[in-house]
């Protein structure tokens, strides 16, 4: 702890107290200097030991502590309201984070709303943490101000506008921060934020600040969040749920072009042609299909998609369908580093799109979850997402059952779902997933359950007849509230050609074999579905005698098997696959 910090602490109350399920005080610790004052777990904790409480921190200027604005002192109050340490400036390590370390993973100390702890049950050594914590703050906001950063200046001056956060302002002030106000504050904070935003939003947003329209405790984080926008940094959960009103003006700032010819930032980051040439490599998009007016139908999807609505767009196998929701989800990752959720029957499939996103875009912001992952590796995906690295998780419907990946989700922010083959959705397609349909339900209650808005849904497939998309397109409205638009660019598949070969049974093996022999000249890869999981294994051992490279793919297959069999057909070390239809799945 730098020795400037000890000084001020000196005049600060160190306090953190221990709660059971209901709500109830069950241990309390608190340092003040060098005494220290403890409430160890079975004691009754009523009005005089809370009284005694009082009198040890009767000399102190502040309160300090991390989560007491909205955990410790109003349980404190609950029990005794009179008591007058409640009357001290409260100064909360946990507002001071996200200001302090805008960038993810913010506090080393500091996990969502808990303070990462040295020991279990000891209040008093919690309440040390805090002044930790407190001093590494401190450290970190003198050195922005020295390097001379206006961002300090700016969070003092909004905190200000909040009575219950005098205990911050005042240690911001004792760190040296100029107190700014009126005009002067609204000046810094525009000069500050201007390169990162839309103008046109901007110049509304301190029109409203001007006018107090907009509170002012809010805009601190936004503030903290711009500094470093463009990073992996996400907002802390407890930022979301405490200011609801950080996200929304974070999207009007940079998620809503305003079209404005001097306007940098919205001709930078919304124009879907810029980056598929920064990214993807491609100088503009496919003339084919069009749209009805004859201008590019996947131009069209993409910049629906990119402008967050709900579609639902049908394109030909080799359309860039894949596209048409890969780059609307790269560019609102750097917008507000948001999270797209792919959803894809295709698990097998998974593993190779995202390499070939990455390959193609030089990124690393693509992941996928699957049941074909180790647990080392499934846990390692999970941290880069909580950690705001990935922008775009591949994912099977399955997934939505299990509850640590629900708690995962509620990390971040979502900025669409993506349904990949949507035709999976409707009960009357021949490929209907009854989990596609859990996860429309899945969207409603996490939306529900987070207090958020329903993200755009945007729904792509190479088949799907008319009545089938009316279907999805009204559950979506119906369960959804959401409107959608329709882009149908027809589903003929060009490139496939098919034929027919009548044999009878005894003959399919040889049939199968002299096909290969004719066709197959050692590149490209072959899929052979077969009907039974016992089918597939005779199928393959039958070509592996005839010198092929073949394996067997189906469901009963060990997770660490189905992943080598998978990544052979991928790199082409095995490019004969005898499967039933799990393979994809």
């Amino acid at each position: 702890m730098a020795e400037e910090t000890v000084p001020f602490l000196d005049r600060c109350c160190l306090l953190d107290i221990e709660t059971n399920e209901q709500g109830t005080i069950h241990a309390l610790g608190a340092v003040y200097r060098d005494q220290r004052f403890l409430l160890k777990p079975g004691q009754r904790i009523g009005a005089s030991q809370l009284a005694e409480l009082d009198g040890f921190a009767g000399a102190a200027e502040f309160l300090l502590g991390h989560n007491i604005l909205t955990h410790d002192l109003p349980r404190i109050r609950r029990q005794a309201p009179t008591l007058q340490l409640l009357r001290k400036p409260a100064i909360d390590t946990l507002y001071l984070s996200p200001l302090a370390f805008p960038e993810n993973p913010y506090h080393r100390l500091v996990k969502n709303y808990q303070i990462v702890r040295d020991s279990i049950n000891d209040p008093v050594a919690d309440a040390l943490l805090a002044g930790r914590v407190f001093g590494e703050q401190w450290q970190a906001l003198r050195a922005r101000l020295e390097a001379g950063s206006d961002a300090p200046l700016v969070y003092r001056g909004l905190l200000a506008r909040d009575e219950t956060l005098a205990g911050a302002v005042a240690a911001l002030g004792a760190m040296g921060i100029p107190l700014l106000a009126g005009d002067d504050l609204i000046e810094v904070f525009a000069w500050l934020v201007q390169k990162a935003v839309c103008r046109e939003a901007l110049g509304r947003l301190v029109d409203q600040l001007a006018d107090g329209q907009v509170a002012a405790v809010p805009l601190a984080y936004v503030t903290a969040w711009l500094t470093v926008a463009g990073g992996n940094s996400v907002l802390p959960p407890w930022v979301r749920h405490q200011f609801p009103e950080v996200a929304p003006i974070l999207h009007q700032l940079r998620e809503q072009p305003c079209e404005h010819p001097l306007c940098g930032y919205c001709a930078h980051h919304h124009d879907p042609r810029r980056f598929l040439r920064e990214f993807f490599g491609f100088d503009d998009f496919r003339p084919q299909p069009a749209t009805p007016e004859g201008a590019s139908l996947q131009a069209a999807i993409v910049a629906a998609a990119a402008g967050n609505r709900s579609l639902f767009a049908t394109l030909p196998t080799g359309g860039g369908k894949s596209l048409c929701y890969l780059l609307p989800a790269l560019m609102r990752f750097q917008r507000r580093n948001t999270l797209t959720l792919v959803i894809s029957p295709l698990q097998a499939l998974m593993k190779d799109q995202v390499d070939n996103f990455s390959r193609q875009t030089g990124t690393e912001i693509a992941a996928a979850l699957s049941g074909l992952l180790t647990l080392p590796e499934r846990g390692a995906v999970q941290e880069r997402v909580r950690l705001g690295d990935i922008g775009i998780l591949y994912i099977s419907p399955e997934q939505l059952r299990n509850q640590s990946f629900t708690q995962l989700l509620a990390q971040r922010e979502l900025g669409a779902w993506v349904f990949d083959e949507a035709h999976c959705l409707s009960k009357w397609g021949h490929d209907f997933r009854p989990d596609y349909l859990y996860a429309i339900r899945f969207i409603r209650e996490f939306a529900q359950r987070e207090h958020s808005r329903i993200p755009p849904v945007q729904c792509f497939t190479a088949t799907a007849k008319r009545d089938v998309q009316r279907e999805i397109i009204d559950m979506l409205q119906s369960e959804l509230g959401l409107r959608v638009d329709l882009f149908t660019g027809g589903h003929e598949r060009i490139n496939l050609h098919y034929e027919v070969w009548p044999v009878a049974p005894y003959e399919k093996h040889q049939t199968i074999l002299g096909l290969l022999r004719a066709r197959f000249q050692g590149t490209g890869s072959v899929v052979i579905y077969c009907a039974t999981r016992t089918h597939t294994e005779r199928l393959a051992e039958f070509l592996q005698t005839e010198g092929l490279p073949a394996e067997a793919f189906h469901a009963g297959l060990q997770p660490s098997v189905k992943k080598r069999v998978q990544d052979a057909f991928v790199d082409g070390t095995v490019p004969i696959i005898c499967a039933t239809n799990a393979f994809g799945m």
